[in-house]
């Protein structure tokens, strides 16, 4: 975590993909931080042993978050446990390479139930009043390829423009609660799913270089904290340089 600290002793948050990457440090910064944490994934349950360590305070469940029922029960079943939400992150996603001549519906379909659908969701659950704190904050996880051009990632990067399109929209509806939303635009981060994306990382390289998931975990727990109090709405641009 480096020389900067937070303080969430007592506050509670919901992380989505949690299971590796972005997702993964994410949940396990926030615990070092002293909150309680549900972390969500498809494969939750093979990676309890890497939370093992913060005991109760961390809840980690098998869920698909494209599943809206699903993702309720978990959030309701989490706050009657712990008490209420001071925020969430969408971190899960879906990338890969999918140029124009082979875009079949239902990958184009899942990727943007991913990456926009259960996103939206996961704040229309984790804002509402039976389960979150007035000046609670969402944080959700874009990408540079909204902004800049890519071969073979047009859907990707059309699922990360209209999550930064909601982003702003849903951080004025959520104004009278004091609650805020924020997107990081990512560069490059070495994560499992980008490794597996079939994206050449030297293609992309950064003048800082590529970065590592302790780096968007850094940017993220500054948005849900108190010293982030006067941001909403706002897109994070956090890639080494590589738009500059």
């Amino acid at each position: 975590m480096g020389n900067l600290r937070f303080d969430f002793t007592g506050q509670n948050f919901v992380v989505t993909g949690a299971s590796s990457g972005i997702g993964h440090e994410t949940a396990r910064e926030l615990l070092e931080s002293g909150a309680s944490v549900l972390g969500l994934a498809r494969h939750m349950r093979e990676h309890q042993e890497a939370f093992a360590s913060f005991g109760e305070r961390f809840r980690g469940q098998d869920v698909d978050v494209t599943e809206e029922e699903t993702l309720k029960s978990a959030l309701h079943a989490f706050v009657e446990e712990k008490g209420m939400l001071s925020g969430s992150v969408h971190a899960a996603g879906i990338t890969g390479l999918m140029p124009l001549r082979v875009w079949r519906k239902e990958e184009l379909q899942r990727m943007m139930d991913v990456n926009l659908w259960a996103g939206m969701s996961l704040l229309k659950l984790a804002s509402g009043k039976k389960l979150s704190l007035p000046g609670a904050s969402h944080v959700f996880l874009s990408s540079v390829s909204a902004h800049k051009g890519q071969p073979g990632l047009g859907i990707y990067a059309a699922t990360k423009g209209a999550l930064e399109a909601m982003v702003r929209g849903s951080a004025l509806e959520l104004l009278p609660r004091r609650q805020r939303v924020n997107s990081l635009c990512l560069g490059w981060v070495d994560t499992p799913m980008t490794r597996e994306s079939g994206v050449d990382a030297k293609g992309v390289e950064a003048p800082l270089g590529n970065g590592m998931p302790e780096d968007a975990a850094g940017l993220a727990l500054f948005l849900l904290s108190d010293r982030a109090k006067w941001v909403t709405g706002s897109t994070f641009t956090m890639d080494g340089g590589y738009m500059a």
